[in-house]
């Protein structure tokens, strides 16, 4: 029956090795038939397939000759050394004492995440917990410490997360006998192949409490509120995060704690906008200002300012105010600018007095302006 192997594992031709390894890692822990519902037929189905497709030459030849890749490919390995009908494991003994034992624990460690310890803290390692905080535009560019409460799996305080009653004993577990995992052996075609699965009575950690802590029942952790301070960094912009380590959900029984995400909600600001680690804000100032120049006192967040406007100031022109905009969050000394956008004002309604002097302006400039009742009207619209 002809196999595909990439179907097997379920990855696309073009699967580069990562892919491929990752794709067994899943297959390997959904078929081990040591598992519940494991199935051992797709397992070694699995690992044929991986056998193959994680070697160049023979996922070349395979490639290339499909099923019979082995009989017609002579490029080493187990393919080039026997004929198609052949055993491969002839002149092998897979049973009785002579046979050939092969620990799977050993054999996939790397595949299923390392030594037995590292994966055991994994395992019991707190989750991960994020949540969301708003702050003002201002907190967001200066920082700021706010507090937050919010109910999460924290460290039982009466056993200080060990599970032992009163910070009792912890001592060895007496069915897997400190190893945190039970072995077991089974024959097959194959030879003897040892498997382990971790201790359900200890949870892979090798000890338990030699009388379990009343209020949490002996896990280490209970569910609670906690009220935490947190330091909001000058500079942070809206939608990134703050990592609060070890502040997430207790591991068990005295596994490292997770860490907690903040997601930062910045509120936005009536007068000033942000781009990067620059602010800018518009300035209205009059036709008058903008012809003969003017001081202004300008607010800005870290205080009113005095910025000059030179003479003949058009509108739309913009004014830099050096080290005036957010703190560089990535770069602590450093700040971004101010950018100060001037506007144009024309005025909607003019005195008799205002009307001459602009007439006289228009004479002595040597212009020539038709004025008429809705003069003042199309120039409010020609802005509007």
């Amino acid at each position: 029956m002809s196999k595909d192997y990439y179907e097997i594992l379920g990855v696309n031709k073009s699967a580069n090795a990562d892919e491929i390894k990752r794709a067994f890692r899943k297959k390997a822990h959904e078929f081990h038939p040591d598992k519940q519902g494991g199935n051992n037929e797709k397992f070694k189905e699995a690992n044929e397939a991986y056998q193959v497709l994680s070697d160049d030459s023979k996922r070349k030849a395979y490639d290339t000759y499909g099923n019979n890749w082995e009989s017609v490919s002579r490029g080493g390995g187990f393919g080039g050394q026997y004929g198609q009908g052949q055993n491969p494991f002839e002149g092998f003994d897979f049973g009785g004492q002579g046979g050939i034992e092969f620990d799977l624990g050993d054999i996939f460690g790397d595949f299923f995440g390392g030594s037995r310890k590292s994966r055991t803290e994994r395992q019991n390692k707190g989750i991960d917990l994020e949540m969301n905080m708003s702050v003002s535009f201002e907190e967001a560019v200066f920082g700021v410490e706010k507090e937050i409460t919010l109910e999460k799996r924290d460290k039982c305080e009466d056993c200080k997360g060990t599970g032992a009653e009163g910070g009792g004993k912890v001592i060895t577990c007496p069915k897997c006998h400190g190893q945190g995992q039970i072995r077991t052996t089974r024959r097959t075609i194959f030879g003897n192949i040892a498997s382990a699965v971790v201790c359900e009575n200890c949870q892979g950690m090798g000890k338990v409490p030699e009388k379990a802590c009343k209020t949490c029942g002996g896990i280490g952790s209970l569910r609670r509120e906690k009220t935490l301070s947190v330091k909001i960094p000058a500079g942070i912009d809206n939608g990134q995060s703050i990592r609060v380590s070890g502040e997430g959900e207790a591991g068990y029984r005295g596994s490292s704690p997770g860490d907690l995400y903040l997601r930062v909600r910045v509120q936005p600001h009536k007068e000033f906008k942000r781009d990067g680690f620059t602010l800018y804000k518009d300035l209205p100032i009059s036709f008058t200002q903008a012809a003969l120049g003017a001081k202004l006192m300008l607010e800005t967040l870290d205080g009113t300012i005095e910025l000059k406007i030179p003479a003949g100031t058009q509108s739309a022109s913009q004014f830099r105010v050096k080290e005036k905009g957010v703190p560089n969050i990535n770069n602590p000394g450093k700040r971004g600018d101010l950018i100060i956008t001037a506007h144009v004002i024309v005025p909607n309604k003019l005195s008799k007095k205002e009307k001459d002097l602009l007439k006289q302006l228009e004479q002595e400039s040597g212009e020539v302006v038709e004025v008429d009742e809705g003069f003042w009207d199309n120039i409010k619209n020609s802005f509007s």
